[in-house]
């Protein structure tokens, strides 16, 4: 699967899948592009040369930037969110809602809250 990264300032209006349906993102400079972006806007985003493809399909070595929302997912999470708010914050992150919604809520927020030791 092929992965991509902003490039530009940002982007808006970025169809995205959440728990209440399509909605639109703004994503800024360094942010993974959601893998459920259709194919026709990615395409208008790199011919526009506001993203790029990621080289080897992996993400950066740093953390890219989190991105806000004009649709209502979370623009951060904390250890009080809700299994639901995890998920589509990592949605929001460009990561697979399908896997998100397979782990645990323990297992979330791991992965976006709490820090390694």
């Amino acid at each position: 699967m092929k992965r991509y990264i902003v490039t530009g300032a940002c982007i808006t209006h970025v169809p995205v899948s959440t728990a209440q349906g399509r909605m639109l993102v703004t994503l800024y400079r360094d942010a993974m592009l959601p893998a459920d972006v259709p194919e026709d806007r990615i395409q208008h985003l790199l011919d526009s040369n506001l993203i790029e493809e990621v080289k080897g399909g992996d993400a950066p070595a740093e953390e890219p930037k989190k991105l806000e929302t004009v649709s209502g997912a979370p623009a951060s999470v904390n250890a009080r969110s809700s299994k639901g708010d995890l998920v589509e914050y990592g949605v929001a992150q460009g990561d697979d809602r399908g896997e998100l919604d397979a782990m645990t809520r323990d297992q979330l927020l791991d992965r976006y809250v709490r820090k390694p030791e």
